[in-house]
């Protein structure tokens, strides 16, 4: 493939369907050469999302896009992320919950674990180096992959890790300390050692579904005295982890 084509793969729980996900992720606008969504469920995220690294790596495409299978999706999404021409680009989502409500983004890494949450509203109209996103909506490009499995030195690509030494020796990194990382935080740090940088676009905005769709824009639409609760809450989670 020579267009950038684009494997897409989607991630879901095995319990249930959103029809109103699926059907944004099959009307999402795509390009000769783009596979067709391959949709994989199981219990175990970062199972699934390991296969779909695995068959993307196994094909001829240029960049695999991972979607989650409970968002809704603007029909530009991949068309945005692409257009950035960049080799890993991460749309800006929510977490699942409502109290507080917050930003799947964390702050690019400063050195030191744990990584930071993403506070502010981004400003909108340009990408954001991140330290980290989810899995939800993430293009990828081929390059990123290999060079970052010549770092894993065998590891899996999506893997919740304790990260205490380096993968394949005996240097320390953090150690053995708590909590496990999520693998959504462990594949950007590895990705940047290896040279590359996650951004963010903050108008790529898909809904994650609770009991409606929730969206950044709720996020930047809260009352500021709940955007400060908020900030405060997320700086005593960080100051817990780091006691």
């Amino acid at each position: 493939m020579t267009n950038n084509s684009v494997y897409i793969g989607v991630a879901g729980g095995a319990e249930m369907v959103h029809f109103s996900a699926y059907a944004s992720i099959m009307n999402m606008t795509r390009r000769d050469g783009d596979s067709v969504p391959t949709f994989i469920q199981g219990t175990k995220g970062y199972e699934v999302r390991q296969n779909h690294f695995d068959r993307f790596i196994a094909s001829d495409h240029d960049y695999i896009l991972l979607l989650d299978g409970d968002m809704v999706f603007q029909e530009d999404t991949l068309e945005r992320l692409r257009s950035h021409e960049r080799p890993y680009v991460s749309g800006l989502y929510c977490y699942r919950t409502l109290n507080p409500i917050r930003l799947m983004w964390f702050q690019p890494w400063d050195g030191n674990f744990p990584f930071k949450p993403w506070i502010d509203p981004p400003e909108r109209g340009r990408l954001h180096d991140i330290g980290a996103s989810g899995w939800g909506c993430v293009l990828i490009h081929r390059d990123v992959v290999m060079a970052t499995r010549g770092i894993l030195a065998g590891e899996y690509d999506v893997l919740e890790d304790d990260m205490d030494v380096w993968p394949g020796t005996d240097l320390v990194l953090r150690g053995m300390q708590r909590p496990i990382i999520g693998s959504d935080i462990r594949y950007p740090f590895y990705a940047r050692a290896a040279g590359y940088q996650l951004q963010g676009d903050p108008d790529v905005r898909p809904r994650h579904l609770l009991t409606y769709g929730l969206s950044p824009d709720d996020y930047e639409n809260q009352p500021l005295e709940r955007l400060e609760a908020t900030r405060q809450l997320l700086a005593d989670m960080v100051e817990t982890v780091t006691e």
